[in-house]
């Protein structure tokens, strides 16, 4: 029997899931799904497209989730935190856009596909993905944007929001990585043997920490989900890996990312750091023991990277193609923390 992941190349996928989200946008959005036009932005776990109608200003993303996706219950809970993001103009993020009948999200069918898959339909943030960071000031909005993310989910109340709690169990404990089919041989025997001590060594660090250091996270807040808006500031989108955790691990998936592109220009990571700090405490202190809890928290995020690779290079093309090159970047730098080495993005603050 054929089955979408196995069967269909990866372009005959995209090409299938376009025509069920040009057809879903007609029947629940009041939109000429034949007639909009579409551009895409990515296709791993989720295919994301801009969709522009002809006859009206603005765009929207159209956002497909057809493998190890969220249950509508807990993207409605995504939703509805943009939405209250969006009304309290703390940080400029997508709005959502509800069905004709108001909801959130869509059940989308998806022929010999074995995963639920749903829509969901949000106003497209005007601006340009991954902010210059060493533009003057650049560092500072984007380290405010956070601020005020976090500040958000410390202060306004959702009730049932209803999202994945990022911590050391989730991800390192029981994260694909560790426990999933197939990841051990993406990993190597001494990759995988590496993963469990880093885990065992930095765990206890990951739940040191009150109440008021955790809250609603982005969860993926890497600098391609940072916008720079043409307004000069700063917006954040793709809320897809949003739960509850510690909000050092946002901080850290931002400095983490900013690493991997600055780190072969001497100083200017930590030039970026500290002005992406200083941006932040204007709005709100950083969490207690940010100096020592940094370096688990950089762990975890790769970890979490870690994951998602493992999980999705199996059966996406896209993500196959650059991901066993990143798994053996972690897990050296990794196996160079084992051995007493800084982790990549640690800083020495004065």
């Amino acid at each position: 029997m054929p089955t979408f992941s196995h069967d269909l190349s990866h372009a005959a996928q995209l090409a299938l899931l376009e025509r069920l989200t040009r057809a879903a946008l007609t029947e629940h959005y009041a939109l000429d799904g034949a007639a909009v036009a579409v551009e895409v932005q990515q296709y791993e776990d989720n295919a994301v497209w801009r969709v522009t109608p002809p006859d009206r200003d603005g765009s929207f993303v159209a956002r497909l989730s057809v493998r190890d996706g969220r249950p509508a219950h807990q993207q409605r809970s995504e939703m509805r935190w943009l939405e209250s993001l969006t009304g309290a103009r703390t940080v400029a993020v997508p709005d959502p856009v509800t069905t004709t009948s108001g909801h959130y999200v869509v059940p989308i069918e998806v022929p010999d596909h074995d995963e639920p898959a749903t829509l969901a339909l949000l106003h497209w943030l005007p601006g340009t993905a991954e902010p210059p960071y060493r533009q003057p000031g650049v560092a500072q909005k984007m380290g405010t944007a956070t601020a005020r993310l976090h500040e958000h989910a410390a202060t306004v109340h959702l009730p049932d929001f209803d999202r994945p709690v990022w911590d050391a169990q989730t991800i390192l404990h029981h994260g694909h990585a560790l426990t999933g089919p197939g990841a051990h041989e993406q990993l190597g025997a001494d990759g995988t043997a590496a993963l469990r001590k880093v885990a065992e060594l930095i765990t206890p660090a990951l739940e040191e920490g009150g109440p008021t250091d955790r809250g609603r996270i982005h969860g993926d807040l890497h600098r391609e989900n940072m916008i720079a808006q043409p307004d000069g500031g700063v917006g954040i989108i793709d809320f897809d890996d949003c739960g509850t955790g510690h909000y050092l691990l946002d901080i850290a998936t931002v400095l983490s990312s900013v690493h991997r592109i600055a780190a072969t220009e001497p100083g200017a990571y930590e030039e970026f750091a500290h002005a992406y700090l200083d941006g932040y405490t204007r709005v709100r202190p950083l969490p207690a023991d940010f100096s020592r809890l940094l370096e688990p928290y950089l762990l975890l995020r790769d970890a979490f990277i870690l994951n998602f690779v493992t999980a999705a290079a199996p059966v996406n093309a896209d993500v196959a193609s650059w991901g066993p090159h990143r798994i053996a970047g972690i897990l050296a730098s990794m196996q160079a923390y084992l051995e007493g080495r800084p982790y990549p993005g640690a800083l020495h603050m004065h």
